[in-house]
C-alpha cells in the first residue's frame, strides 16, 4: 500500500477520520524557488497525498525564528479549527520578524462551490512575504533587479526609497518606488507596484501575497528574464 493509499484508508475510517494533512519542509532557498521543487511540492497536494505544504523560500531558515510562528500556525489549523490560508496569514503574517528573515512558500487546497452548487477541490500556491525597502526587498521580492537590460544587477546592489505620494492603510500598495542600481548608476522612478501582487487582509503594514512560481511575464516585470 502506498502512502495516497494509506492515508486514503485513514481519512474513511469513521473512528478516524478526515484528517488534515500537512507537511511542512524547514530549508530555505532553492526548495522553494527553483520551479521544479516547486512543481514537485505542488503536486504532492493535487494528487491529495497533502492538503498543504509549507516550506521557506530566503536565503537561510533559521529555526528559532521560524518555530514560534510555525506554532501558531499548526494551532490554528488543528486546534482552532481555521482554514489552511488563513492560519498563515494569521500566524506568519503577523509575525515581522519571521516574515523578514524568509518569506512563507506555502501550497494548498480548498473546497469551493461553483455557480452549479457543485464542490470542488482546488489548488493554489502562493507566497506569502515582507516589504522592506530598506532590505532591498521592493513588496517582499527579494528576486527584484534592475531593470536596465544591460545590467539587471540583483536587488543586494540596489536601494530602494518611496517616490511621490505615500499611502497608508489597505492603500499602502499604491505608493510608488524608485532605485538607485549601485552597479549601472541609473536611477528609475514612479515605479507601480504590479498588480499580481496582493495585500494581506490584516491590517499590518508591508504583508503581501502573490502566486507561485511567477509567470514569464510577471518575471520580466521585475527585471527577470530567462
Amino acid at each position: 500500500m502506498d502512502a495516497t493509499q494509506a492515508i486514503a484508508s485513514i481519512n474513511n475510517n469513521s473512528d478516524i477520520g478526515p484528517c488534515i494533512r500537512g507537511l511542512v519542509i524547514c530549508a530555505c532557498g532553492s526548495t522553494g524557488q527553483i520551479n521544479n521543487s516547486v512543481t514537485l511540492l505542488t503536486n504532492m497536494v493535487k494528487c491529495d497525498l497533502f492538503d498543504f505544504v509549507l516550506t521557506f523560500t530566503g536565503v537561510s531558515t533559521m529555526d528559532s525564528v521560524v518555530v514560534p510562528a510555525l506554532n501558531h500556525f499548526i494551532e490554528n489549523i488543528y486546534v482552532y479549527d481555521m482554514k489552511i490560508w488563513d492560519a498563515l496569514e494569521e500566524s506568519f503574517g503577523e509575525d515581522r520578524h519571521t516574515l523578514n528573515q524568509s518569506p512563507v512558500f506555502l501550497s494548498f487546497s480548498a473546497v469551493e462551490t461553483d455557480k452549479n452548487n457543485v464542490r470542488r477541490r482546488v489548488v493554489e500556491t502562493r507566497v506569502l512575504a515582507y516589504s522592506n525597502l530598506s532590505d532591498r526587498r521592493p513588496w517582499g521580492l527579494d528576486i527584484y533587479r534592475c531593470l536596465n537590460a544591460t545590467c539587471r544587477a540583483p536587488a543586494y546592489n540596489m536601494c530602494f526609497h518611496p517616490h511621490g505620494k505615500r499611502f497608508y492603510g489597505k492603500r499602502w500598495l499604491e505608493t510608488k518606488i524608485r532605485y538607485l542600481c549601485f552597479e549601472c548608476q541609473m536611477t528609475h522612478k514612479a515605479i507601480p507596484c504590479p498588480t499580481w501582487i496582493h495585500p494581506v487582509r490584516s491590517q499590518n503594514f508591508g504583508r503581501v501575497w502573490y502566486q507561485w512560481p511567477l509567470s514569464t511575464e510577471q518575471k520580466r516585470e521585475i527585471g527577470i528574464f530567462e
